[in-house]
């Protein structure tokens, strides 16, 4: 490491460069004090001067002062020489920015033990300053990878959303709406709905275990692989789209094979519409579905395992005739978590209760006081499927 030696006097100037060289160090000798000025102010490396305090044209303290004012941050570390050894000295030295203060006569050996405790303090102080470049760096880096996924889950999401089914849908005499709001970017929940033939629709109602990214990966999979049965019934008459339990056993077979280690919920109904009919599945959705019909309203109960589990589906198929004002209203289970009840039954009874005979969703939505959450523990889903006389 350089040692800078600041003089006016050229025998104690020949004396620092032998000090100074018999230790070990790279020495620059000045015994100008503007040339020394220039210097320091332009060095581009760590270093520790020794300064003496009277000097003409600028004396030491008034460049340790400038230097600090010019270059606040970077490594330099001053040690003052001077015969001055008063109290009010020592403070002026050291508040002019100096680092240490040796009086003159100085001993060889006490100006080398406080020479090299300035070089430990420089060399930590350079390390540092690296460790901190480095991090500036990784910073920067980070901060640019950050972007990146945030652009990615940006288009995820709009293609997420551009999935869901056109909002206040019919079919013949059957509406269906419906409202999303992911807790993060992307949502792990998922719902469609659609003709199947002339005389069924089909909808469904998705909750993949977990949130962000992977599970709405799993939502646009499961998505597409119901699609690809819908064209194979157009097609080529496979029934398994009429079949929910059939419809669940693929899916669950399609899970397993590939090792996606997600599951999900899924609540699947057929409705016929000249039978106004209801068929339906549920793998694990919870809450159940509510339905409403004369002010009356009540869960659709089922108890099956959700998919992607276990190797073996069997899902019962139920059968539900629908009134002429029938309502179903569909919830992910995030519902759940901000409802203010404490055991399950409880928040069970609560949502029972906000779901009145044919309530719209934006007004449930209110009910529920979903608007005034702006950071939510899970997803959120509402479906809505009306039956207009």
């Amino acid at each position: 490491m350089k040692i800078i030696a600041v003089d006016d006097n050229k025998a104690n100037c020949k004396l620092l460069e032998l000090y100074i060289t018999r230790w070990g160090y790279q020495s620059e000798i000045y015994s100008d004090s503007q040339e020394a000025y220039q210097v320091i102010t332009n060095i581009n490396e760590p270093v520790l001067v020794l300064m003496d305090w009277m000097l003409p044209k600028m004396s030491g303290v008034e460049i340790v002062r400038k230097v600090r004012e010019e270059r606040p941050e970077f490594p330099i570390y001053f040690i003052m020489l001077t015969a001055r050894s008063s109290k009010e000295d020592l403070v002026e030295g050291l508040n002019s920015g100096a680092n240490d203060y040796v009086t003159k006569p100085f001993d060889s050996q006490e100006l080398k033990s406080r020479v090299e405790s300035g070089i430990r303090i420089l060399k930590l102080e350079d390390k540092l300053i690296n460790r901190e470049k480095e991090l500036k760096k990784i910073n920067k880096e980070l901060k640019r990878s950050l972007q990146i996924i945030e652009e990615d889950v940006q288009a995820g999401r709009k293609i997420q959303f551009k999935l869901l089914p056109e909002n206040n849908l019919c079919f013949a005499h059957y509406e269906f709406t419906h409202y999303l709001q992911p807790s993060l970017f992307l949502s792990g929940d998922f719902l469609n709905y659609f003709q199947i033939d002339n005389d069924n629709v089909g909808f469904y109602f998705i909750d993949v275990a977990g949130h962000g990214a992977s599970s709405s990966f799993v939502t646009v999979l499961v998505n597409s692989f119901i699609t690809n049965y819908l064209d194979k019934y157009r097609m080529e008459n496979l029934r398994t789209i009429l079949s929910p339990p059939d419809l669940f056993e693929k899916i669950n077979n399609m899970l397993l094979e590939e090792n996606l280690e997600k599951h999900l919920t899924i609540f699947y109904g057929v409705i016929n519409l000249t039978q106004n009919l209801l068929t339906f599945s549920n793998a694990g959705q919870i809450p159940y579905p509510v339905i409403t019909s004369n002010d009356q309203a009540h869960f659709l109960v089922t108890k099956d395992l959700p998919l992607g589990l276990i190797g073996q589906t069997n899902h019962k198929e139920r059968k539900v005739e629908l009134a002429e004002d029938a309502c179903i209203y569909m919830f992910s289970d995030g519902i759940l978590e901000i409802l203010e009840a404490d055991s399950l039954e409880e928040k069970n009874d609560t949502l029972l209760s906000l779901v009145e005979h044919q309530i719209s969703l934006p007004d449930l939505r209110e009910k529920i006081n979903l608007p005034e959450y702006k950071n939510l523990p899970d997803d959120i889903t509402l479906m809505r499927i009306r039956r207009m006389r």
